[in-house]
């Protein structure tokens, strides 16, 4: 094999006219891990309730849980994880992204304004990503679209 071919096959392949990292070969449009799901309705918040975000509008595999709210890792890698929330009027929101247990990264707003969160993650197989509130009691989180969760993987 030639340095050039060498090279070539560490850095990547072409496909459909994109470089390809060689390490994400084989996962398409339809395999690689992703997913974005939004909140429909305002919702009163409890302390350390987890977001259920329950408008699915992208999800490869079942990776995202609409009705917990949880995102599981489905293959090792860096991922781009994503979150906008918006307070409804006249409250403050306080949120949180959490690995399994873990808290991590934090959103907050206060009166129809919007916080986010953008983390660049070294995920495991198996890791359980939330997004909760991480407030006292008194918090809005505003739905219509305004709110969501978002995450993919960059690099195996």
């Amino acid at each position: 094999m030639t340095t050039a071919a060498i090279i070539f096959t560490m850095i990547g392949v072409i496909q459909i006219g994109q470089m390809v990292p060689a390490n994400m070969i084989g996962l398409s449009r339809k395999t690689r891990p992703a997913f974005t799901a939004s909140l429909t309705a305002k919702k009163g918040l409890t302390a350390k309730q987890v977001m259920i975000f329950d408008k699915v509008w992208l999800k490869t595999g079942d990776i995202y849980n609409p009705a917990t709210g949880v995102f599981t890792v489905p293959m090792n890698g860096l991922y781009l994880v994503s979150s906008s929330m918006m307070s409804d009027r006249g409250t403050h929101l306080h949120c949180h992204l959490w690995r399994n247990d873990q808290k991590n990264d934090g959103v907050f707003g206060t009166g129809f304004s919007q916080g986010s969160l953008n983390a660049v993650m070294d995920l495991n197989k198996g890791d359980s990503l939330t997004i909760r509130h991480d407030g006292g009691g008194n918090e809005n989180v505003y739905g219509l679209h305004w709110s969501m969760f978002s995450a993919y993987l960059i690099s195996k």
